[in-house]
């Protein structure tokens, strides 16, 4: 009984000793990642509602139930289109992501964001307008907001709030919105601009820090109207468009 009490303390201290080693190795764990991933470009288009009561099939290959007609999802803003407003089609619109700086000592290292909309209209309604156009409504004068879902992995975690923030792990899912604005044109044949020219610390001051890793996955990108207000600090906004491409 002596023996084997003095062969069990040190079985059990080794096991103590590799569960301490496994936990460390997690808590320091890297991550794969890419030699790079920049920049992200993506167009943008109207966002329509989901088809929710099919009364429709779409041709063949592509043959699965759809919905006429085609309702937007933003009910206060629009872009001119011969066919849906008489206006001419003059609207084209991009997100832009651009890692910048290197790692180092000096926080250099950010994330230009910009963002371009032209042709943006006011519908019926919307008290945030500029002048009139040739044909279908106004330019587009608030607010416009860009968000999306990401999924932070990266080097700066901890098991506290209260740091030190060392460890590998891969955030929640978040929104990062970043607010944009709109004005008028003189061309009575085209709509507003909105624009959007930041940077992703200057929205969130510290979300980029130095030699960190991090590897950032993108949901779809949205750009909410300003409601009927223009402004998108309220809670009446609607989705204006998407990232998208459009077929002629």
């Amino acid at each position: 009984m002596t023996i084997r009490k003095k062969m069990a303390l040190p079985a059990a201290a080794a096991l103590l000793v590799l569960a301490m080693m496994v936990v460390a190795s997690s808590a320091s764990a890297t991550h794969v990642r890419p030699k790079g991933a920049s920049p992200f470009y993506a167009s943008t288009v109207p966002a329509f509602q989901t088809c929710a009561a099919p009364n429709r099939t779409h041709a063949p290959p592509l043959a699965f139930p759809s919905c006429n007609p085609p309702v937007q999802t933003s009910p206060n803003l629009t872009i001119g289109s011969p066919d849906a407003n008489g206006a001419a089609a003059n609207s084209t619109g991009f997100i832009k992501l651009k890692v910048v700086g290197v790692a180092g000592g000096i926080d250099d290292t950010d994330v230009v964001i910009t963002s371009t909309i032209t042709d943006v209209r006011c519908k019926a309604g919307v008290a945030t307008c500029g002048s009139a156009n040739a044909a279908d409504g106004p330019d587009y004068t608030g607010e416009v907001q860009g968000t999306a879902q990401i999924q932070i992995t990266d080097h700066n975690n901890a098991p506290t709030a209260a740091g030190p923030f060392t460890d590998t792990a891969t955030e929640v899912k978040i929104p990062f919105p970043v607010t944009g604005s709109c004005a008028a044109t003189a061309d009575t044949a085209t709509g507003g601009t909105c624009t959007v020219n930041t940077t992703a610390d200057t929205v969130a001051p510290g979300s980029v820090p130095e030699g960190k890793r991090g590897v950032v996955e993108i949901g779809q990108l949205q750009i909410n109207d300003g409601g009927i207000d223009g402004t998108v600090a309220t809670a009446d906004n609607s989705v204006f468009e998407v990232q998208g491409i459009f077929i002629p």
